[in-house]
Protein backbone atom coordinates (compact mmCIF):
# COMPACT_ATOMS: atom_id res chain seq x y z
CA UNK A 1 0.00 0.00 0.00
CA UNK A 2 1.40 3.46 -1.15
CA UNK A 3 1.33 6.29 1.49
CA UNK A 4 0.74 9.23 0.01
CA UNK A 5 2.69 12.63 1.49
CA UNK A 6 0.08 15.10 2.77
CA UNK A 7 0.47 18.82 2.04
CA UNK A 8 3.11 19.73 4.82
CA UNK A 9 4.93 17.01 4.33
CA UNK A 10 5.45 18.21 0.72
CA UNK A 11 6.22 21.69 1.61
CA UNK A 12 8.56 20.53 4.54
CA UNK A 13 10.72 18.88 1.90
CA UNK A 14 10.80 22.38 -0.42
CA UNK A 15 12.15 24.35 2.39
CA UNK A 16 14.33 21.96 3.89
CA UNK A 17 15.65 21.92 0.23
CA UNK A 18 15.69 25.84 -0.20
CA UNK A 19 17.89 25.63 3.28
CA UNK A 20 20.20 23.01 2.41
CA UNK A 21 22.51 24.97 0.04
CA UNK A 22 24.42 22.37 -2.67
CA UNK A 23 28.48 21.29 -1.20
CA UNK A 24 31.27 20.57 -3.42
CA UNK A 25 34.15 19.96 -2.82
CA UNK A 26 37.42 20.46 -5.40
CA UNK A 27 41.10 19.92 -4.54
CA UNK A 28 43.76 22.73 -5.57
CA UNK A 29 46.05 20.56 -7.30
CA UNK A 30 49.14 23.06 -7.69
CA UNK A 31 48.42 24.32 -3.67
CA UNK A 32 47.50 20.95 -2.30
CA UNK A 33 44.40 23.11 -1.03
CA UNK A 34 41.00 21.03 -0.67
CA UNK A 35 38.22 23.68 -0.79
CA UNK A 36 34.72 22.70 0.04
CA UNK A 37 32.28 25.12 -1.50
CA UNK A 38 28.57 26.12 -0.52
CA UNK A 39 25.91 27.28 -3.29
CA UNK A 40 25.18 31.28 -2.75
CA UNK A 41 21.74 32.63 -2.67
CA UNK A 42 20.98 35.04 -5.74
CA UNK A 43 20.91 37.85 -3.24
CA UNK A 44 24.38 37.22 -1.97
CA UNK A 45 25.77 36.86 -5.69
CA UNK A 46 23.93 40.10 -6.35
CA UNK A 47 25.33 41.84 -2.93
CA UNK A 48 29.20 40.50 -4.07
CA UNK A 49 28.48 41.98 -8.10
CA UNK A 50 27.66 45.13 -6.32
CA UNK A 51 30.69 45.27 -3.73
CA UNK A 52 32.75 44.47 -7.03
CA UNK A 53 31.18 46.84 -9.49
CA UNK A 54 33.44 49.96 -10.14
CA UNK A 55 31.27 53.20 -11.48
CA UNK A 56 32.95 55.83 -13.78
CA UNK A 57 31.52 59.16 -14.78
CA UNK A 58 33.00 60.74 -18.09
CA UNK A 59 31.26 63.66 -19.42
CA UNK A 60 28.47 63.38 -17.59
CA UNK A 61 28.32 59.41 -19.08
CA UNK A 62 27.96 56.20 -16.39
CA UNK A 63 29.87 53.64 -16.79
CA UNK A 64 30.01 50.26 -14.82
CA UNK A 65 32.76 46.97 -15.03
CA UNK A 66 32.95 44.48 -12.42
CA UNK A 67 36.57 43.91 -11.25
CA UNK A 68 36.36 39.66 -12.26
CA UNK A 69 39.44 38.59 -10.09
CA UNK A 70 38.07 40.60 -6.78
CA UNK A 71 34.44 39.73 -8.07
CA UNK A 72 35.63 35.48 -8.23
CA UNK A 73 38.02 36.11 -5.24
CA UNK A 74 34.84 37.17 -3.37
CA UNK A 75 32.87 34.79 -4.56
CA UNK A 76 35.21 31.89 -3.55
CA UNK A 77 35.63 33.56 -0.10
CA UNK A 78 32.09 33.69 0.66
CA UNK A 79 31.22 30.33 -0.55
CA UNK A 80 34.20 28.56 1.01
CA UNK A 81 32.57 26.29 4.00
CA UNK A 82 35.99 24.58 4.84
CA UNK A 83 39.14 24.89 3.41
CA UNK A 84 42.21 22.41 4.30
CA UNK A 85 45.88 22.22 2.80
CA UNK A 86 46.34 18.07 2.40
CA UNK A 87 49.67 16.17 2.10
CA UNK A 88 50.13 13.15 0.37
CA UNK A 89 52.64 10.43 0.02
CA UNK A 90 54.65 9.47 -3.15
CA UNK A 91 51.60 7.12 -3.97
CA UNK A 92 49.06 10.09 -3.76
CA UNK A 93 47.40 8.86 -0.99
CA UNK A 94 46.73 11.82 1.54
CA UNK A 95 48.58 11.72 4.29
CA UNK A 96 47.54 14.31 6.33
CA UNK A 97 46.14 17.62 6.41
CA UNK A 98 45.96 20.90 8.34
CA UNK A 99 42.19 22.41 8.53
CA UNK A 100 41.67 26.12 7.89
CA UNK A 101 39.29 28.62 8.88
CA UNK A 102 38.78 29.71 5.78
CA UNK A 103 40.46 31.94 3.50
CA UNK A 104 40.76 35.08 6.42
CA UNK A 105 42.73 32.35 8.51
CA UNK A 106 45.29 34.15 10.56
CA UNK A 107 47.96 31.25 9.51
CA UNK A 108 47.66 32.42 5.53
CA UNK A 109 46.72 36.32 6.39
CA UNK A 110 49.22 36.74 9.06
CA UNK A 111 52.13 35.32 7.29
CA UNK A 112 51.47 36.75 3.86
CA UNK A 113 50.56 40.17 5.88
CA UNK A 114 47.46 39.94 3.84
CA UNK A 115 44.01 42.16 4.29
CA UNK A 116 41.46 39.59 4.61
CA UNK A 117 40.29 36.59 2.73
CA UNK A 118 39.90 38.27 -0.58
CA UNK A 119 43.41 38.98 -0.74
CA UNK A 120 44.46 35.75 0.23
CA UNK A 121 42.50 33.86 -2.43
CA UNK A 122 43.80 36.67 -4.84
CA UNK A 123 47.36 35.84 -3.76
CA UNK A 124 47.42 32.44 -3.39
CA UNK A 125 45.47 31.61 -6.73
CA UNK A 126 46.40 32.01 -10.01
CA UNK A 127 43.87 33.88 -12.18
CA UNK A 128 42.94 30.97 -14.22
CA UNK A 129 41.87 28.70 -10.36
CA UNK A 130 40.38 31.71 -9.28
CA UNK A 131 38.27 31.98 -12.17
CA UNK A 132 37.34 27.91 -12.58
CA UNK A 133 36.81 27.88 -8.78
CA UNK A 134 34.48 30.93 -9.02
CA UNK A 135 32.81 29.37 -12.01
CA UNK A 136 32.40 26.48 -9.70
CA UNK A 137 30.75 28.46 -7.08
CA UNK A 138 28.07 29.78 -9.55
CA UNK A 139 27.89 26.44 -11.21
CA UNK A 140 26.93 24.59 -7.37
CA UNK A 141 24.79 28.37 -7.21
CA UNK A 142 22.36 27.22 -9.34
CA UNK A 143 24.07 29.31 -12.61
CA UNK A 144 23.71 27.82 -15.77
CA UNK A 145 21.80 25.00 -14.41
CA UNK A 146 18.95 23.31 -17.09
CA UNK A 147 14.92 23.21 -15.74
CA UNK A 148 13.43 20.70 -17.89
CA UNK A 149 9.97 21.73 -19.20
CA UNK A 150 7.08 20.10 -17.71
CA UNK A 151 4.35 18.24 -20.54
CA UNK A 152 1.20 18.00 -19.84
Amino acid sequence: MSEQLNEQAILDGLFETATNLPEETVLIKRLNLRVTLRGLTSSKVDAIRERCTIRKTTKGQVSEKVDSELFNASLIKEATAALAVVAFDNDGKEKGSVKLSGWSDDRLTSRLKLSGGEEAARRLLLAGELDAVGDKVLEISGFGVDIEDVKN
